[in-house]
C-alpha cells in the first residue's frame, strides 16, 4: 500500500513538473514570438525610411535631369551660335584677304606715283604749267595737277584706313574665337558636373534599393520564423511530456583543436549586442565562435534531435535534447548530418560549420536553454583537443 501510495505521489510529481517544464518552455516561445513581431515592425519601419529615401532620390535625379536637359538646350543653342560664328570668321577670313589684295594694289599704284614724281622730279610739274598756251589752259593744267595731288592723299588714305580695317576685322575674329572656347569649356565642364551628379544618384538609388530587398528578405524570414513559433507553440500546448533518459550527464568539446590547427575566438558572447547584420540592439542568446566554413561540429553530450532544418535566421540548425529540459543548438551549419529523432553520442559529428542564415561571416553559433529559457552556454562550451 505504502509502495503504492509512494508511486502514486512520485506520478503526481512528475506530472507537475512536466507541466512547469511546458508552460516555462511556452512562455519562452510566447517571449520568442512577441520578439520576433517586434523585429518585424522594427523591420517595416527601417523598409519605410528606406522607400522616403528613395523618392528623395528620384526627386533629386529628376531635377538633375531637368538641369541637364536645360543645359543640353543651351549646349545646342551654343552649338548653332558656334556655327554662326565659324561662318562669320569664314566670311571676315575673305574680308580681310580681299582687304589685303586692296591694300596690295593701291601700295603699288602708290609706288608708281611716288616712282613718277622722283624720276621727273619737282620741274615736271612747272614744266607742265609753263607750257600752257593761255590763262585759261594754265588753270585747266593746274586743276589737273591740284587733282593728282589730292588722289594722292587719297591713295595714302585709304592705305591707312585699309590697314585700320584690317586689323580691326582680325581683332574681332580673334575675340569670336576666345569667346566660343570659352563658352565651349564652361557649357562642357557643367555638363561633365551634373552628369557626376546624376551618376551619383543613381548609385545611390541602386544602393537604396538593394538595402531594401535586403530588409525586405529579412523581414519575410521574421515573418515565417513568427509562424514557425507560433506553430511550435501549438505543439507545445497540445503534446504530452516526453520522458528522454540518457544516464548520467557529462559533456565534451563541440570543436576540436585537431581540427583547426589552433583554438578558435569567441567572437559575440552571450547577452545584449547591436546585430552585426540587422543593425539594432537585440538579445544574443547564445555565443558565436569563429570558426572556416567547413569546420566538424561535435555534439556537446549524448541526447536526441528534435529540430534539423534550415531556419531563415539560424540558417541551417541542429537541436538537441539532452534529458531534464537541456538543450544544445548549433547554428549557421554549411551540413547538417543528423535527422530528427536520431539519438546521438556524447562527441558525435552532427555536421559542419558554415556561414547560412542572418550570418555574418563564417561561425558557429552555440546556444543553451533550460526548460526552453536561453542561459549563458559559456559553462557548456568546451573545445576539445
Amino acid at each position: 500500500m505504502k509502495k503504492r501510495i509512494a508511486v502514486v505521489f512520485m506520478t503526481l510529481m512528475f506530472t507537475f513538473s512536466s507541466s512547469f517544464v511546458l508552460a516555462d518552455e511556452l512562455k519562452e516561445k510566447q517571449k520568442q514570438l512577441n520578439e520576433t513581431k517586434k523585429n518585424i515592425e522594427n523591420l517595416k519601419g527601417k523598409i519605410d525610411d528606406v522607400k522616403d529615401k528613395q523618392e528623395d532620390v528620384e526627386k533629386e535625379i529628376n531635377n538633375l535631369n531637368s538641369k541637364i536637359d536645360k543645359l543640353q538646350n543651351s549646349i545646342e543653342n551654343l552649338d548653332n551660335q558656334i556655327a554662326d560664328t565659324k561662318m562669320r570668321i569664314k566670311q571676315l577670313n575673305k574680308e580681310i584677304k580681299q582687304l589685303e589684295k586692296e591694300y596690295e594694289e593701291q601700295q603699288e599704284l602708290y609706288k608708281e606715283r611716288i616712282k613718277v614724281m622722283y624720276m621727273n622730279g619737282p620741274s615736271s610739274i612747272l614744266e607742265v604749267l609753263l607750257d600752257s598756251q593761255n590763262f585759261s589752259d594754265f588753270f585747266g593744267r593746274a586743276e589737273i595737277v591740284k587733282a593728282i595731288v589730292e588722289n594722292d592723299k587719297n591713295i595714302l588714305k585709304c592705305i591707312a584706313e585699309k590697314k585700320e580695317q584690317i586689323e580691326n576685322k582680325a581683332k574681332e575674329v580673334t575675340q569670336k574665337q576666345q569667346r566660343l572656347l570659352s563658352m565651349q569649356y564652361e557649357l562642357s565642364s557643367q555638363k561633365s558636373q551634373l552628369d557626376e551628379a546624376c551618376r551619383e544618384q543613381r548609385r545611390l538609388y541602386d544602393k537604396l534599393e538593394n538595402d531594401k530587398a535586403y530588409l525586405e528578405r529579412v523581414l519575410k524570414a521574421e515573418q515565417e520564423e513568427s509562424n514557425l513559433l507560433e506553430k511550435q507553440i501549438k505543439e507545445i500546448q497540445a503534446r504530452q511530456k516526453k520522458n528522454n533518459n540518457f544516464g548520467t550527464f557529462s559533456k565534451t568539446g563541440i570543436i576540436k583543436v585537431s581540427d583547426l590547427g589552433y583554438i578558435p575566438k569567441v567572437t559575440s558572447p552571450f547577452g545584449m549586442r547591436m546585430h552585426p547584420v540587422l543593425g539594432y540592439a537585440r538579445m544574443h542568446n547564445g555565443m558565436d565562435i569563429a570558426v572556416p566554413t567547413g569546420t566538424p561540429i561535435y555534439s556537446m553530450a549524448k541526447g536526441e534531435v528534435i529540430i534539423a532544418q534550415y531556419m531563415k535566421s539560424y540558417g541551417n540548425v541542429v537541436i538537441i535534447d539532452h534529458g531534464d529540459g537541456l538543450t544544445s543548438t548549433y547554428a549557421h551549419l554549411s551540413k547538417i548530418s543528423v535527422s530528427v529523432g536520431q539519438v546521438v553520442e556524447k562527441g558525435q559529428m552532427i555536421g559542419k560549420s558554415g556561414n547560412t542564415g542572418l550570418s555574418s561571416g563564417p561561425h558557429l553559433h552555440f546556444e543553451i536553454r533550460k526548460n526552453g529559457v536561453p542561459v549563458d552556454p559559456t559553462p557548456y562550451y568546451i573545445v576539445g583537443q
